[in-house]
């Protein structure tokens, strides 16, 4: 009888502590850490068409381009105070989480030489594989005489110039990840961020957005 007891008074800690550790090691397992879900990225690929009161000039790069023909017909808009810019990029939407991601489409904010020219919305459902990017394209069109000013004249030739040049990234977009509320009703973070063009033959790294829940 005191061989059992001792027996018992041994094991007893032994068992506690196989207790103890097996009920720790349930908690760790059962107890699952929330999925960290990183933001999609977005960069412009390309610049496919730019156009000025209709003229073409995504091909002009330097001063002699603009000849007085192309001139006359910028002039022409900037008179009648009616200026559009017309503009269609590819943008690169890249998902880097293990699961999809699904947006409602983005918001974003057109820049010309890092001054904002207009607003506007891409209502679109964005199904983002795992790992992998998809391409988005965006068109837009804004009145560039409020954005130029009174006084312009004298900068129209040069304002029309360089918009296809990807090293002065004269365009830059502003985004915001449209969520879709359980309701139906659209919603997007408060920051934004700039879209960046490729740099010559090397890819540009994507820039991240700002916090967002991806879907499953």
């Amino acid at each position: 009888m005191k061989k059992a007891t001792r027996f018992l008074s041994c094991t007893a800690p032994l068992l506690v502590g196989l207790l103890a550790t097996t009920a720790s090691c349930t908690l760790r397992e059962t107890g699952r850490e929330p999925v960290v879900q990183r933001t999609p990225r977005f960069r412009v690929e390309a610049v496919e068409e730019v156009s000025l009161n209709g003229l073409d000039v995504l091909p002009l790069r330097t001063p002699a381009d603009m000849d007085l023909p192309r001139r006359n017909q910028v002039i022409a808009g900037y008179v009648n105070q009616q200026l559009p810019l017309r503009v269609r990029v590819q943008v690169r939407a890249y998902n880097p989480n293990a699961t999809k991601a699904t947006l409602a489409g983005f918001d974003y904010t057109v820049l010309v030489d890092g001054r904002p020219l207009g607003r506007s919305r891409l209502v679109t459902a964005l199904q983002l594989p795992a790992g992998d990017s998809v391409r988005v394209p965006v068109a837009f069109e804004f009145n560039t005489y409020k954005y130029l000013g009174d006084d312009a004249m004298p900068a129209l030739r040069n304002f029309a110039l360089g918009f296809g040049d990807p090293y002065r990234q004269r365009i830059t977009l502003q985004v915001r990840p449209l969520l879709r509320a359980p309701k139906g009703a659209l919603s997007s973070p408060a920051s934004r961020t700039a879209l960046a063009y490729p740099q010559g033959a090397a890819q540009a790294e994507a820039l991240p957005v700002s916090a967002l829940h991806l879907a499953n």
